[in-house]
C-alpha cells in the first residue's frame, strides 16, 4: 500500500484509502492528486457547513489549488434539518449551473450531516461521481467517515432516502477535535465504546485503561483511538459493504433505541447521546432475555458514565411514541423489528423475535 496512506478498504470493485494524521488537511491535494492522476484535474466541489467552512476551508482549497484542482464551494447550515431534499436540490441547481462533469469530485470537510449529504449528492449526481470525506468531529472520524451510508431525512424519519456510495478517500486530522465542544468530542465517544463492545474485550479494556488521555485528546492516543475504530468497522463492512448478508447490521447495536430517542426528542440531543442510552437499553435487554450476563451491563453502563455520555434519559419520551417510531425504522425487514444484542463482549447477536413488552421495559429503564 502506498505509504501516504494508513489504511485501505475494498468494497468490492472499488476501494476507499485512508490517511489519519496531524495536518492532514493541508496534504488534502496531494493525497487526491494521487488518487486522480489524470491531466488536467478534474474539478472539486467542496461541501461545508458554514461553522466548519471557517476553521477549515481556507486550508483545504490551499492544498487543492496548489495541486493543480479548480475548486467550487457549497456552504449549508449546520444540524440536522440541512439533510433533505430541499438542500439537495440546491446542490443540484449549483452543480448545473456550473456544468460539473461527471468526472468531478465531491469533497465532504465537516461532520456526519456534511458527509451524509454530500456522499448522497455524488452518489445521485450523474448517476454517481467520486467524492472524499475529510471528517471534523469525533462521530464522523470512528464512524460515519466509511462504509458508504449516504442518506438525507424525510418527513417520515431519519436516514430512509439514501445510497450506498463508497468514498475514494478518507482524510482525518485529529487536531480537528480540538476546536469541537467538550459535549461533541464526549458523544463521539459512544461509537468508539459500541466497536469495542461488539468487537473485543482487548479493546474495550484498552478504553477503559485511557479514559484521561481519550478526554484529554491526547495526539498518539487519539490517532490510534481512531485507526482502531476504522479497521474494526472496516473488517464488517468490507465483507458486508450493501448490508445484503446481515453482518453490517452488528453496527447498528443501541441504534434501534437510540434513533427512535433521537427522532422524538427532535434531535436536541446529540447522536451519540441517544446511542448511549440505546446501549445501555440494549444491553439491558440481552440481560432480560437470559443472553448477557448482569456484570457485563455494569461494566457497559460504567465505561459510559467515564466517558460522561447519559446512561438515562433526564426528559422522558412516551414508551408508546418510542414503540410508534421503532415499528417504522429502516432496520425492519419482513415486518420483523431487528434488535442488535450481547451475549458477551465481542458476541454479538441479531434477534426478531423481542416481544415488544421487554422492549418497551428496556426502554422504561432508562427513565428516572
Amino acid at each position: 500500500m502506498d505509504p501516504m496512506f494508513d489504511l485501505q478498504i475494498q468494497f468490492e470493485d472499488q476501494a476507499t484509502r485512508v490517511a489519519v494524521r496531524l495536518d492532514v488537511l493541508h496534504q488534502l491535494g496531494s493525497l487526491l492528486a494521487q488518487l486522480t492522476p489524470r491531466s488536467p484535474r478534474p474539478d472539486v466541489l467542496l461541501i461545508t457547513d458554514r461553522h466548519v467552512g471557517r476553521l477549515y476551508r481556507p486550508s483545504v482549497a490551499e492544498s487543492l489549488h496548489e495541486a493543480g484542482f479548480k475548486t467550487l464551494d457549497f456552504q449549508i447550515e449546520p444540524g440536522e434539518a440541512s439533510k433533505c431534499f430541499e438542500v439537495v436540490s440546491e446542490v443540484y441547481r449549483y452543480l448545473a449551473g456550473h456544468s460539473v462533469a461527471r468526472d468531478a469530485v465531491i469533497i465532504a470537510l465537516g461532520g456526519g450531516v456534511v458527509s451524509d449529504l454530500a456522499g448522497f449528492v455524488a452518489a445521485t449526481w450523474m448517476r454517481g461521481i467520486r467524492f472524499v470525506v475529510c471528517p471534523t468531529t469525533l462521530e464522523a472520524d470512528v464512524d460515519a467517515s466509511i462504509g458508504g451510508k449516504t442518506a438525507i431525512n424525510v418527513p417520515g424519519g431519519k436516514n430512509l432516502v439514501g445510497a450506498f456510495h463508497h468514498p475514494i478517500l478518507v482524510a482525518v486530522d485529529p487536531a480537528c477535535l480540538k476546536t469541537l465542544e467538550d459535549r461533541d468530542v464526549r458523544a463521539g465517544l459512544a461509537e468508539s465504546v459500541k466497536h469495542a463492545l461488539i468487537s473485543s474485550d482487548q479493546f474495550l479494556t484498552w478504553h477503559e485503561a485511557n479514559v484521561d488521555a481519550i478526554l484529554a485528546l491526547d495526539d498518539p492516543t487519539t490517532v490510534e483511538l481512531i485507526l482502531e475504530n476504522l479497521r474494526i468497522k472496516a473488517n464488517i463492512v468490507e465483507k458486508d459493504a450493501h448490508e445484503r448478508t446481515g453482518l453490517r447490521m452488528l453496527l447498528n447495536f443501541g441504534h434501534t433505541i437510540g434513533h427512535a430517542i433521537e427522532e422524538c426528542c427532535q434531535f436536541t440531543l446529540r447522536h451519540g447521546e441517544c446511542v448511549s442510552l440505546g446501549m445501555v437499553a440494549a444491553c439491558r435487554l440481552s440481560h432480560a432475555m437470559g443472553l448477557l450476563d448482569e456484570s457485563v451491563v455494569h461494566r457497559a453502563e460504567t465505561i459510559l458514565a467515564r466517558f460522561g455520555l447519559p446512561t438515562e434519559l433526564t426528559d422522558p419520551i412516551d414508551a408508546d411514541r418510542i414503540v410508534a417510531t421503532i415499528r417504522k425504522d429502516k432496520k425492519i425487514h419482513g415486518g420483523a423489528e431487528h434488535f442488535v444484542l450481547l451475549e458477551d463482549i465481542g458476541r454479538p447477536i441479531v434477534r426478531d423475535d423481542i416481544p415488544e413488552q421487554a422492549v418497551r421495559d428496556a426502554y422504561e429503564s432508562l427513565l428516572p
